[in-house]
């Protein structure tokens, strides 16, 4: 899996394919010390991959523009064929959401990179969402919260 970790981050500048270069902050594995594989973005419209190495930290945060939003999974209500919220806002599929502040587990938009580990956040009445996720994002093992994130399509 890309993101499992034992603690540790790094940062590093890597090139983007395509238009532009990128950097990134990379998640490590083991204790912290050794070096890791760092996911960023280009400027541009494509993605940028970089190599880091660090020392303790147990999540990464990074800043990701809309142009290069990251694909995500998110459990979202479904009710008489609308997508709700937790806070019981109704929301489309495209429309863009927005939170000034996010803190892992307690405030903003949450998301997983895989379907297995949304599925552990799964609560009753819900349906998959494939989303894209950008702005102020922090990673964790198995998800992220970010301060946009936007539903794509309905998987299930």
């Amino acid at each position: 899996m890309w993101w499992k970790n034992k603690n540790g981050y790094g940062s590093g500048y890597g090139s983007g394919y395509g238009y532009g270069s990128g950097y990134g902050s990379g998640y490590v594995d083991g204790d912290g010390s050794g070096s890791g594989y760092g996911s960023g973005y280009g400027s541009g419209y494509v993605d940028g991959y970089g190599y880091g190495s660090g020392d303790g930290d147990d999540y990464i945060k990074f800043k990701v523009p809309e142009k290069a939003a990251w694909p995500a999974y998110h459990y979202i209500f479904k009710q008489n064929n609308k997508y709700v919220m937790r806070n019981g806002q109704e929301i489309k599929v495209g429309e863009k959401l927005h939170e000034k502040k996010i803190e892992m587990c307690l405030s903003g938009l949450h998301a997983s990179f895989s379907q297995e580990e949304a599925q552990q956040y799964q609560p009753c009445d819900s349906v998959l969402t494939k989303v894209a996720v950008w702005g102020d994002i922090i990673v964790a093992n198995d998800k992220l919260v970010a301060t946009n994130r936007m539903i794509i399509e309905e998987l299930e």
